[in-house]
């Protein structure tokens, strides 16, 4: 089965976005990996369809983060918050974005029987948060995982 993404991916970040705390990051403007395919107008997936990429901006105030206590500090609310909602493995990493940092999450999502492991970097765009979200079945062995998380880190 292939990842069903608007579940997996969006409602973390809701809740998350309740915390009403900044996050830091650079401008983004995702431009996916070469030979991915659009599923819409922010979201793609891999020409086999196992990995999903979404961006997505919210009217949410969000301040950008100035140093990595701070992306620290906003990772374990995050994670706090994402364990509330039931996602398991949660792993927190603050990521440097030229000046300003940003948090990465990646944790596992179970909807209908299946797990899903998202890998989601929250920043600041523009001081609103902004969100790079991936998206594959647990276990999911093609090429396209790894490239997918890299792109996310922005590797």
């Amino acid at each position: 089965m292939r990842p069903s993404f608007v579940r997996p991916v969006i409602r973390p970040i809701v809740a998350f976005a309740a915390l009403n705390c900044g996050l830091g990051g650079a401008a983004y403007a995702l431009t996916p990996p070469a030979g991915w395919v659009s599923v819409d107008a922010n979201t793609w997936r891999d020409q086999s369809g196992a990995c999903v990429l979404r961006e997505q901006g919210f009217a949410q105030e969000f301040a950008p983060m100035g140093s990595q206590q701070d992306a620290l500090s906003m990772g374990n609310k995050l994670q706090r918050a994402l364990a509330k909602q039931g996602m398991t493995k949660i792993s927190i990493q603050p990521v440097s974005q030229q000046s300003d940092w940003s948090v990465l999450a990646a944790y596992t999502y179970a909807q209908s029987g299946v797990n899903y492991q998202i890998v989601q970097l929250y920043l600041s765009q523009g001081g609103k948060l902004h969100t790079l979200s991936g998206s594959n079945t647990e276990g999911e062995a093609s090429a396209c995982v790894n490239l997918m998380r890299n792109f996310i880190k922005g590797k």
